[in-house]
């Protein structure tokens, strides 16, 4: 009888201990997981799209990656497999697939209640008739008053913000235009922050995507590590930083070179014996990052808020 009870203890103590360890790794995942997206809810932000879009892409993301783990095992994709997976219902997971491969453009398509409230009021400035003038364009808008002003257009569309609250952001976000203390006009359609180009936010995917696949697969298979390590110093000053970038930078292109010379030299043309094997993609890039402390502020306190009057 004492024997039962000391294995019984023993068993729950390992069972204890494998759901903290399980509970531990949630948390560090968890923390991670907040780290990465950190920077990445900037970057939603500063592309002009809103939180409800990144949850419906990542959704979206997380049912095509649970559909390429089954194919690399199966032949077929099992939607009630993924649904067990990832929490997502079978019908939304079967109409991902489906837009997937009947309309790749599906991607493209926003909800007006995903819609950050900002660009919500920007498209309606755009389309609703009367926030335009007669050429069709967004027409100048008194901000307070009777009839059809900025107040009147950010009540209607922007679900319950203040008017003030969204001038403000559209202001900082060079949206708008502040023709006098009274009236303002629209410069854009939606609100990007300046250097967001396409070109920019394409290679931002592209890169980002192949930097986290490599560190993803290192976790995976951590006996066959695909890059190296970074290296790092706290020592650097602000002021040695601008040399620094251009030694790295050169460092970089002559490293870069000597790949691309060495990839050129690959034969391109396989044996018989080894042509069935497939090719792979080969890609090396070299990340350089800064954390920067906080910079010393000039003395001066910040501008005052510029108060427009309402009118009576």
């Amino acid at each position: 009888m004492q024997f039962r009870v000391v294995i019984e203890v023993q068993q729950q103590a390992s069972r204890d201990w494998a759901k903290d360890k399980h509970n531990d790794r949630r948390a560090v995942a968890k923390k991670a997981l907040l780290q990465l997206l950190e920077p990445l809810a900037g970057f939603v932000s500063d592309s002009g799209l809103s939180v409800g879009e990144l949850h419906a892409i990542f959704r979206e993301a997380a049912v095509r990656s649970a559909a390429a783990k089954q194919l690399e095992v199966s032949n077929r994709v099992n939607v009630s497999g993924i649904a067990a997976t990832t929490g997502i219902p079978r019908g939304e997971i079967s109409r991902i697939l489906r837009e997937k491969t009947e309309a790749p453009e599906a991607m493209e398509k926003t909800s007006d209640g995903q819609q950050r409230s900002t660009n919500r009021i920007l498209a309606a400035w755009h389309e609703d008739p009367t926030y335009t003038g007669p050429n069709g364009q967004p027409a100048d808008l008194k901000i307070y008053g009777r009839g059809a002003t900025f107040e009147a257009l950010a009540k209607r569309y922007g679900r319950g913000i203040p008017a003030r609250a969204v001038l403000d952001e559209l202001l900082r976000a060079g949206a708008i235009e502040l023709l006098d203390t009274q009236r303002i006009r629209a410069k854009a359609f939606m609100t990007v922050e300046r250097g967001m180009s396409t070109r920019v936010i394409k290679a931002f995917g592209e890169r980002a995507s192949e930097l986290l696949s490599t560190m993803l697969l290192n976790m995976r298979q951590p006996e066959s590590p695909k890059f190296i390590a970074n290296v790092s110093d706290t020592s650097i000053s602000h002021s040695a930083l601008p040399l620094f970038r251009k030694e790295v930078s050169m460092k970089g292109a002559d490293f870069l070179a000597e790949v691309q010379e060495s990839l050129s030299r690959k034969p391109h043309t396989r044996s018989l014996k080894h042509r069935n094997e497939g090719s792979a993609r080969v890609s090396v890039t070299i990340f350089y990052h800064e954390s920067l402390g906080k910079q010393n502020e000039k003395p001066g306190s910040p501008g005052k808020r510029k108060n427009f009057r309402r009118e009576r």
